[in-house]
């Protein structure tokens, strides 16, 4: 047996393609050589690495042994001619199950560095994500912040305007005039030219029912209606606040009502005739 043919029974015998007679020549060889015992087990090792999945591992034993049963089936030897012209070269095969070595270890290196790279641009996505979220909640702090600056603010300017209007010594002041509805409660317009502002003073307004409010409504020249303020009052039936004068006219007519739904339907409790007022001296 020359080299060659050596190579190639063992290189056939480790892929599992050989005939039985020539598989038992296989198997006679490698128990009487160790040479050839040991190039037959690299010959396996490379063979095994031919059925890899991802990631690299053995084949499956019963993969080995369906490769056998159908190479026995063709019922060829090794040494036929026929057969024999279909070989691949020893020195050929070699270099091929080598070139199938060096695309599996590399094709493992290459998922391995994959592997690493999606685990990083997780990594960078989640901080990302972090960062994000951290922007979100200062904005919404700083909005929040910013809310309650101006929440603040008007508070504070219209403390200011009320006490400015009260003590102007020549602001108009009308009383504001009960209906049947008032049980009791009163209430005082002031105009304060000098400060351009209007405040509205109540006091004993009657508890309303869980859901109403109470609207100040403004009625101008032509009749028009708007709704300057909706307020509760404390209990004690308070309330003060400065009047949203809308479009700085100067209205004729002022209705205080006690609505159940937000609208200006409701029974009117308090009111005022401004265009012709009975003004009150300070």
């Amino acid at each position: 047996m020359t080299p060659e043919e050596r190579e190639a029974l063992l290189a056939g015998y480790a892929l599992g393609t050989l005939s039985e007679p020539d598989a038992r020549d296989a198997e006679r060889l490698i128990r009487a050589d160790d040479e050839a015992a040991a190039e037959y087990r690299a010959y396996s090792e490379i063979a095994d690495l031919i059925a890899l999945s991802v990631p690299l591992r053995r084949a499956e034993p019963r993969l080995r042994e369906r490769v056998i049963e159908a190479a026995r089936r063709g019922g060829r030897t090794w040494r036929s001619p026929a057969r024999w012209r279909r070989y691949v070269p020893a020195v050929g095969l070699a270099a091929a199950l080598a070139a199938v070595t060096v695309w599996a270890v590399s094709l493992q290196a290459s998922l391995n560095t994959l592997h690493e790279d999606t685990k990083a641009l997780a990594a960078i996505v989640e901080a990302d994500a972090k960062r994000l979220d951290s922007i979100d909640r200062a904005a919404a702090n700083v909005l929040q912040a910013e809310s309650a600056g101006v929440q603040l603010e008007t508070a504070l300017r219209d403390q200011q305007a009320l006490i400015a209007v009260q003590g102007d010594p020549a602001a108009l002041r009308v009383p504001l005039q009960p209906t049947t509805a008032a049980h009791g409660a009163t209430g005082e317009y002031l105009w304060s030219e000098a400060n351009g502002a209007a405040v509205v003073l109540l006091q004993l307004l009657p508890p309303l029912p869980v859901g109403s409010t109470y609207l100040v409504v403004l009625e101008d020249a032509l009749g028009q209606l708007s709704t300057a303020n909706s307020f509760l009052p404390d209990l004690g039936g308070m309330a003060q606040f400065v009047l949203d004068r809308e479009g700085g006219g100067s209205p004729r007519r002022l209705y205080v009502i006690a609505s159940a739904s937000g609208t200006m339907q409701g029974p009117i409790v308090l009111q005022a005739d401004l265009a012709s007022p009975s003004v009150v001296m300070p």
